[in-house]
């Protein structure tokens, strides 16, 4: 099942043409993409989580790369704001240099889709030279959560209440 799951997920995504190169990679899709509202390229992975579910929504992944990859410029705006604003709350004085201004330095370099949930991954080349910022947010693209992931495995965590 594994394979015609991925395999189905492939059609529909080559179909879509949402990804450029779309293919299978272990237990997921991968592709290229354009997120216009960043105006950035990113690579995707759309992954059914098959090991956690028997029959996975693939046209609730499907509808989750396509607002993540069309999502209007206010509100990618909006979301990058709400990012900036609580890693600033959530780090010390000093953490931080203060001349960076996240709103600009974070850009959006990968997106993870899952049927519940869509995962944008940041660099922050001036703010955040050796990590990652993960950043979930629920299908309707609201931030659920925020990871800071460095590269010696520390994660230093911010959860959105």
């Amino acid at each position: 099942m594994t394979e015609s799951v991925l395999n189905d997920l492939l059609r529909r995504v080559t179909e879509s043409g949402l990804l450029e190169d779309a293919q299978i990679d272990e237990d997921s899709v991968i592709g290229a993409a354009h997120l216009e509202a960043a105006g950035v390229e990113v690579e995707v992975d759309l992954d059914p989580e098959l090991d956690d579910e028997d029959t996975p929504d693939l046209d609730a992944i499907m509808a989750g790369l396509k607002d993540i990859l069309t999502v209007s410029e206010d509100r990618w705006r909006a979301i990058v704001e709400e990012v900036a604003s609580d890693i600033e709350d959530a780090l010390d004085d000093g953490e931080l240099d203060a001349d960076v201004d996240l709103r600009t330095d974070l850009e959006a370099i990968g997106v993870g889709v899952f049927a519940d949930a869509i995962i944008v991954v940041f660099a922050g080349e001036t703010s955040f030279p050796d990590a990652l910022v993960h950043v979930q947010l629920t299908p309707d693209l609201e931030v659920e959560d925020i990871e800071i992931i460095g590269d010696d495995d520390e994660d230093d965590d911010e959860d959105e209440d």
